[in-house]
């Protein structure tokens, strides 16, 4: 029995056929079938019917593949564990934030793990949304910090904080309620992503809306009077002050909005040492 055989065995059942896997596998179709026919005679055993157009474990098969996941599972463990013995230290690291991050509840942390290694050097990616979740996904980024809307088996989510977003408008619209909000643009911020699902969060209902991709252009346009929307607290709490914005609180439908944040990590990805200690630092700082 080899790593290559149970391979193609995993292959062949999730992409279907023998065809598919070869393809998936970039092996060339009897390569495949010689692998699972050398597996079957090695051990007496059948583990698809031939019966069938497309190939299915018999009752054999199907008890074999549950035992060469676990093989599989332990190997590829391994091999993860074996490359990161084999990494060298970084010399720098890659985050990826969403633009709503809140730099001061990571700052202390940055602080604290940056100081005792200054050879590190650090790239801050400030990305929106599906974004970030993309970036992750695609290894763009050892790690990410965000909301968790994109909901994949590859990307590992740890919750950190919430992000409060407020509702905001000009302070020059002296009467706020229900039926100026609706006549009003909402401004929202959509990704760039690919992955993007068009899906807005706190959208009021039959209102109409304006959307862009900079969160510092969403603040600029309402604060202009040319919409509302929600804010994170901490970007806008100064100018709610000084009143250069007004929240609004008189519209039972819209609400501050507690948006969770987490760490977003891929499960795939094989993180250096100093990105491993990063985030067990973010971590840890968010428990205490």
């Amino acid at each position: 029995m080899t790593y290559d055989q149970l391979v193609t065995l995993e292959a062949i059942i999730e992409q279907g056929s023998f065809k598919a896997a070869s393809e998936f596998l970039h092996k060339t179709q009897p390569a495949s079938s010689s692998a699972i026919k050398k597996l079957e005679q090695e051990y007496d055993i059948t583990l698809f019917s031939r019966e069938e157009y497309r190939p299915k474990l018999t009752d054999t098969g199907q008890a074999f593949y549950l035992k060469a996941q676990e093989a599989l599972q332990s190997f590829r463990e391994l091999e993860k564990f074996s490359k990161e013995l084999s990494l060298d230290h970084e010399t720098e690291l890659t985050l990826g934030i969403d633009a709503i991050c809140p730099i001061a509840e990571i700052a202390p942390t940055l602080n604290t793990f940056f100081e005792t290694r200054p050879s590190v050097s650090l790239n801050l990616n400030i990305d929106l949304l599906e974004g970030l979740a993309q970036k992750v996904n695609e290894h763009k980024v050892d790690f990410g910090i965000g909301s968790n809307l994109v909901q994949s088996e590859h990307i590992e989510s740890l919750p950190i904080f919430d992000v409060v977003m407020v509702p905001v408008i000009s302070p020059k619209f002296k009467k706020v309620n229900q039926s100026l909000l609706k006549k009003l643009p909402q401004i929202i911020v959509q990704s760039s992503s690919k992955q993007s699902s068009k899906k807005v969060v706190g959208k009021l209902q039959g209102s109409k809306s304006w959307s862009t991709s900079d969160m510092f252009m969403k603040e600029q346009l309402i604060e202009n009077g040319l919409g509302w929307g929600r804010l994170p607290l901490h970007q806008v709490r100064d100018k709610i002050k000084l009143g250069r914005l007004a929240e609004v609180k008189s519209v039972d439908q819209v609400k501050r909005l507690p948006v969770p944040m987490y760490l977003l990590k891929s499960r795939t990805k094989t993180l250096g040492p100093h990105a491993k200690s990063l985030l067990s630092f973010l971590l840890e700082a968010s428990r205490s």
